[in-house]
């Protein structure tokens, strides 16, 4: 706060720290409730009695979930599909923000290329062709199913791009009279320049397939394939409320979000990992592809 401030910027500036910090304790509030729940006894859970605050503090919940095969194996199936998605997805991206961020001296058919990659963005050709079209390429019950889809996501292309033509092109010219080619130029002189863009699309990315659940239910088949979200999605509603008879076993059923909560606050641990890393380039990357010239 700077000396001298008038009052009522003094006010706005409390109300400003308040109002952030309960949009912050909103946003924090059901991960801490899962976290609470996955370290409370069972009987807590049944009896209502947990909030924020573990009540019975154990870790039978988590070693409950550490003899489930099936939460593991989903685990891995998730770090792999993001591991690949990161790498043939940020090479797609690359490779089409590159030319696009030329000028039409440079590359004439530029303006066709951008129009046959935002024309499909904003009229997709539907879920089943898609499905169709996976179906007919032998990719059903595949991890690739998962990836090649939504391999090139045109918003990060033209991100991308928009960061790439920002650059200088003083920069590639002279790259060129020193003989580089285009994948040296692009190689060793433009990627090292955009990586605040590169970091935020791959945390795009990352987050984007580690959530992603819809297409698992739909491409793979069998239960030991899904991704993590969607073995996650099966856990939640996987009991019908309506075929429930007795309290017998709606109080087994209560019982197991203890152990559900354990899953789910496990899923949520690898993106708490990374995001820290990648937030320093993320405002000056979204603003820098954001700006057109």
């Amino acid at each position: 706060m700077e000396l001298g401030a008038s009052r009522s910027r003094k006010a706005f500036v409390v109300f400003n720290y308040i109002f952030c910090v309960l949009v912050g304790f909103l946003c924090l509030a059901p991960v801490i409730h899962v976290l609470a729940l996955s370290l409370s006894a069972k009987e807590q859970v049944i009896a209502g009695n947990v909030t924020l605050w573990p009540k019975g503090l154990t870790l039978d919940n988590y070693r409950y979930v550490a003899r489930d095969y099936q939460f593991y194996s989903a685990f891995f199936v998730s770090i792999k599909r993001t591991a690949l998605a990161l790498v043939v997805v940020m090479a797609m991206t690359i490779l089409a923000a590159y030319p696009l961020s030329m000028t039409r001296q440079r590359f004439k058919p530029r303006r066709v290329y951008i129009w046959l990659f935002v024309i499909p963005m904003i009229f997709s050709g539907g879920l089943i062709p898609t499905y169709l079209a996976v179906t007919k390429t032998g990719l059903i019950n595949s991890i690739w199913a998962l990836i090649l889809p939504v391999a090139v996501p045109v918003y990060n292309v033209i991100l991308l791009q928009n960061f790439m033509k920002a650059l200088p092109d003083a920069i590639t010219e002279a790259a060129h009279i020193d003989g580089a080619d285009h994948f040296t130029t692009l190689g060793k002189v433009i990627l090292p320049l955009c990586l605040p863009s590169l970091a935020t699309l791959s945390l795009f990315v990352a987050v984007g397939h580690w959530n992603a659940w819809y297409d698992g239910m739909l491409y793979i088949n069998d239960n030991l394939k899904f991704p993590l979200q969607t073995y996650l999605r099966t856990v939640v509603v996987q009991v019908n409320l309506d075929q429930i008879n007795d309290l017998n076993t709606l109080s087994n059923r209560v019982a197991t979000v203890a152990a559900d909560s354990a899953k789910f606050f496990l899923a949520l641990v690898p993106m708490l990992i990374v995001y820290p890393f990648a937030q320093k380039y993320f405002i000056h990357g979204i603003v820098q592809g954001s700006v057109k010239e």
